[in-house]
């Protein structure tokens, strides 16, 4: 099976976000269009962590973009992501909310933290309701 040669992200990296992450993953990589996921999404304060369990009831939203030839810019997102270490980068079929599904690298952790969900699985939405200002972490 070949390495998906997309991403989801569904936190402070995601279109709408104005992380630096976030802009540099926009100016190299193409926008796919919004996505989601089967599992958990749990607020972790100025980021949020994923659980994807196929058989959750609920759904995490994201965007999917599509890497550049080469590994830097995932190697970039894997050193950012990585400065928790229960992230672990993983492959996942998700599900564009214009229809179709597509492989994509994510990072999930394996076990729920000690956190709250976010309901409705959407942490920009949430960001925005709880601080009232557009994410800057």
């Amino acid at each position: 099976m070949s390495e998906p040669g997309h991403i989801f992200v569904y936190g402070t990296l995601r279109q709408g976000s104005n992380h630096p992450m976030a802009r540099r993953l926009a100016a190299q990589a193409r926008h796919v269009g919004q996505a989601r996921a089967t599992g958990k999404l749990y607020d972790m304060g100025w980021y949020p962590a994923a659980l994807f369990d196929e058989n959750a009831p609920t759904r995490i939203i994201g965007d999917v973009f599509a890497l550049p030839p080469g590994d830097r810019l995932l190697a970039e997102l894997d050193a950012y992501e990585h400065g928790d270490p229960n992230y672990a980068r993983i492959s996942l079929d998700v599900s564009l909310i214009g229809g179709g599904g597509i492989l994509a690298w994510t990072y999930g952790v394996s076990a729920p933290p000690n956190a709250r969900v976010i309901p409705g699985g959407d942490f920009l939405t949430h960001w925005n309701a709880k601080n009232r200002r557009p994410m800057r972490p």
